[in-house]
């Protein structure tokens, strides 16, 4: 949230009004999941597994939506980390869908989306930019969408 504060002007508050609320969003989400988590450990509903290899089977979803991570990390996650992890998305998931495409260092496009849907494009996988009705990150107004043929 210091971060969101500092930065408080790379944010549109509408949906949301301040950084004070946004926290408490996130602490709500937060304290659901883990009630959930708790509950659901025997279930089998949630599997530990990170990009970029997976331990599912070539198609096995239909959509995979990834959030807050592939692009937005941009100074964090290197190129080759988001070919492959996109590419590995692509593999399980018949479409994937990837928001925000800003940097949240500098709040512009991530300079990783063009080698990306580049490489996707080269292994056979549609790609484009799709228009997204939610802004909260200023300029996050488009999605990558990626389908395999």
């Amino acid at each position: 949230m210091e971060q969101v504060s500092k930065n408080n002007e790379d944010y549109v508050w509408k949906n949301i009004c301040d950084v004070k609320e946004l926290g408490e969003i996130r602490m709500e989400a937060m304290r659901v999941f883990l009630n959930d988590y708790g509950n659901a450990q025997e279930t089998g509903r949630y599997l530990n597994a990170a990009l970029p290899t997976l331990s599912f089977e070539n198609a096995e979803f239909d959509l995979a939506l990834c959030s807050h991570y592939l692009f937005l990390y941009s100074d964090h996650v290197n190129q080759k980390q988001h070919i492959e992890s996109m590419k590995e998305l692509c593999r399980v998931a018949k479409e994937v869908r990837v928001y925000p495409l800003l940097s949240i260092s500098n709040n512009k496009m991530s300079t990783h989306l063009a080698p990306v849907m580049e490489a996707l494009e080269e292994g056979g996988i549609n790609v484009s930019l799709a228009p997204v009705k939610y802004e909260f990150q200023k300029g996050a107004t488009e999605m990558l969408v990626a389908k395999s043929v």
